[in-house]
């Protein structure tokens, strides 16, 4: 378990409560000048560019589903993992996520 102090060392940033990410919906944080969308994927938080890279439209109403988050506007679906996208788009870049008492953080 880190210490506040320490993820605030590491660069993370806090974002929001565990409970406010959604479960099938993203919900969208800023980080930095960034916007960003958090993901669950099963017990895990994940956390993408808000900007599919494709057509560079808002992914904030895409479907979270099997891993991946599904464009809403071109049906493209990018892993939340890797960032990787299914077709040929770019991936979408990929932050990475801590939980620390029920808090989410963010690295830029």
């Amino acid at each position: 378990m880190a210490t506040r102090e320490e993820l605030l060392a590491q660069g993370f940033e806090e974002v929001c409560g565990l409970d406010e990410v959604g479960k099938v919906l993203p919900s969208r944080v800023k980080v930095g000048e960034r916007s960003v969308l958090l993901c669950r994927d099963g017990e895990r938080v994940r956390a993408v560019d808000e900007i599919c890279p494709h057509k560079s439209r808002s992914m904030a109403y895409g479907v979270i589903f099997d891993g991946k988050i599904i464009c809403p506007h071109h049906q493209y679906a990018f892993d939340l993992e890797t960032g990787r996208c299914d077709h040929r788009s770019a991936p979408v870049h990929v932050y990475e996520v801590v939980i620390e008492d029920e808090r989410v953080w963010v690295r830029p």
